[in-house]
């Protein structure tokens, strides 16, 4: 059967029974970039995009900025168990829900991602924004940087 584009570059299901976390710690640890990216990219693992990739870094009290080649094994064990707990309450939260309605159902269940300016639900710290050309990243500095801010790349090229 001829290969459909797109399909056959798909990384493993990150809610497969097989996607274990010595399977995860594999693909993260020979990705060699920001672990924002590698989670978001489809290539390495299916299905975790913008959104969900900020939720995980939240719940792992990672920063987005963090490079694979730094993780350690509890870092790895963290993330791991940070991205089966939050796809699971996802899949689970908008089981059954109407396509139209999936998008504010995703939006009600998320910690930080799209709520920059709200208080963080686990420490009440304000969430902070990244934004780059194409997207945006959110995150909290308390839970994931040691309370410090991370550079915002579109603002800081006006300030040169």
């Amino acid at each position: 059967s001829p290969e459909v584009p797109g399909i056959a570059r798909l990384g493993p299901d990150p809610l497969a029974d097989t996607f274990d976390r010595d399977t995860f710690a594999g693909i993260v640890g020979g990705a060699r970039r920001q672990i924002k990216g590698a989670l978001r990219d489809q290539s390495l693992i299916a299905g975790i995009g913008n959104a969900y990739s900020d939720e995980i870094l939240h719940v792992a009290k990672m920063s987005p900025f963090k490079r694979t080649a730094d993780l350690d094994e509890d870092d790895i064990t963290r993330l791991y168990t940070a991205l089966r707990t939050t796809l699971k309450d996802a899949v689970e939260r908008t089981g059954g829900v109407e396509a139209g309605k999936l998008k504010s159902e995703k939006r009600s269940g998320m910690r930080v991602h799209g709520r920059a300016g709200e208080a963080c639900p686990v420490c009440g710290d304000t969430i902070l924004e990244v934004s780059f050309s194409d997207s945006s990243l959110q995150y909290c500095p308390t839970c994931q940087t040691g309370g410090k801010p991370l550079a915002d790349r579109r603002l800081s090229k006006f300030l040169k």
